[in-house]
């Protein structure tokens, strides 16, 4: 299955890399990404893996998943032909309130 990535998802791994990158160290960064990469296949493989959250979200398809040993999970759409990864964060973060933000471009 296609997978696309947001801008915002993009941003969202470049900022977390830099993150544990300045904390923890290259290697570090670098496992991140692996088990990132890692988590996109598997949601390739199996698209609706991913719970819906239990709480109401304007967005009705969401679906998540978190990334192996972290913290972090990918908010994504399973769509017939395609898997959309939305955003990439911090799961201790107020989730809800940030996926329901509406994007102002």
């Amino acid at each position: 299955m296609i997978v696309r990535t947001s801008a915002r998802a993009s941003d969202d791994l470049a900022n977390i890399y830099a993150y544990i990158h300045a904390r923890r160290g290259v290697q570090s960064a670098d496992r991140f990404l692996d088990a990132a990469r890692a988590t996109v296949e598997f949601l390739a493989e199996h698209p609706d893996a991913g719970p819906h959250p239990q709480w109401t979200s304007r967005h009705k398809n969401l679906r998540f998943w978190v990334i192996s040993r972290t913290n972090y999970i990918v908010d994504y759409f399973a769509e017939h032909d395609h898997v959309s990864i939305e955003r990439v964060l911090d799961g201790r973060r107020d989730v809800k309130r940030i996926m329901n933000l509406k994007r102002e471009d």
